[in-house]
């Protein structure tokens, strides 16, 4: 089945707490780029947010953004009172037993170790926010892989259109090729018969036939229109894998291009040409649709 790399998917998050909102948004690129936009609290867990998207992608450029906003400040640091009454307490027993008259501040005592510490909650809440958050983008995740698989059908089934006529078309030129001999030997016995009228000069049929042969061994198409039908099954196998396949049809279909190139320089006679031609346009579309498979 085809993927399409455009694809949109959103998933959100409320509570009391926080609301949490993920977009991801796929265009066309060659390889995987990801590009995201993340709340600094989770700036530092890039990686664990992408992996899901990695694990699925193979191509395409994936913007990802990643808004949070709590709903309720808290303080990021805390003070431990019983650490600092701890402090106070070990300090007034040394000043007793030293006969200090120094006075113990509150604001000495608050730079001691531990007495000044972030919220003890903060790790807790952080991974809480990751967990959650890489839970948001599987479900965005989903919803675009799921939109990019739908356009991938549409463009397997304008694909396959495409192939169909090209293979029509090759048909009609396969049928059209012995033709084409036989219309130039009779132009050609024309031609002679008229130029040599009046003249005692004769030409055998040994000589006519050779060179019937010659133009008949230079414009044949025989092989290409076999190997480009080869290309159109191949191309019809790739359409139907399950595997990444943009690189593979972009492949086909520049030897696509070439056989069809080969045979319209050999190509001698106008139909033959201007189907030739329209082959090369369907090529062509096929390619652009290529462009946005992953």
């Amino acid at each position: 089945m085809l993927k399409s790399m455009t694809g949109f998917g959103i998933a959100e998050y409320k509570d009391d707490e926080r609301t949490i909102r993920v977009e991801l948004r796929s265009v066309n690129n060659r390889f995987l780029k990801i590009d995201s936009r993340l709340p600094e609290a989770l700036q530092s867990c890039e990686s664990e947010i992408e992996r899901p998207i990695r694990e699925k992608v193979v191509r395409g450029t994936i913007l990802l953004n990643l808004n949070y906003q709590p709903l309720r400040q808290e303080s990021e640091y805390a003070l431990n009172v019983d650490r600092l009454k701890e402090y106070y307490h070990v300090l007034s027993n040394i000043k007793k037993e030293i006969g200090s008259r120094e006075k113990i501040s509150v604001s000495s005592l608050i730079l001691l170790p531990g007495v000044l510490q972030k919220g003890k909650n903060n790790k807790e809440d952080k991974d809480s926010l990751l967990t959650l958050c890489i839970s948001l983008t599987k479900e965005a995740l989903g919803k675009m892989l799921e939109m990019r698989a739908v356009e991938g059908k549409h463009l397997a089934k304008d694909i396959e259109q495409r192939k169909e006529f090209i293979l029509s078309v090759l048909n009609k030129i396969e049928t059209m090729a012995p033709i084409v001999v036989q219309e130039y030997s009779k132009r050609l016995r024309g031609r002679v018969a008229t130029l040599l009228a009046g003249t005692d000069i004769e030409i055998t049929d040994n000589s006519l036939c050779r060179e019937i042969a010659i133009f008949a061994e230079r414009c044949d198409i025989t092989e290409e229109i076999s190997r480009l039908k080869s290309h159109l099954y191949q191309l019809q196998e790739t359409i139907n894998s399950d595997e990444s396949v943009g690189r593979k049809l972009d492949f086909i279909i520049q030897e696509m291009f070439r056989e069809t190139n080969t045979m319209c320089s050999k190509a001698n006679e106008s139909v033959m040409l201007k189907d030739l031609v329209d082959v090369k346009t369907e090529i062509e579309k096929i390619r652009e649709q290529i462009f946005n498979i992953e």
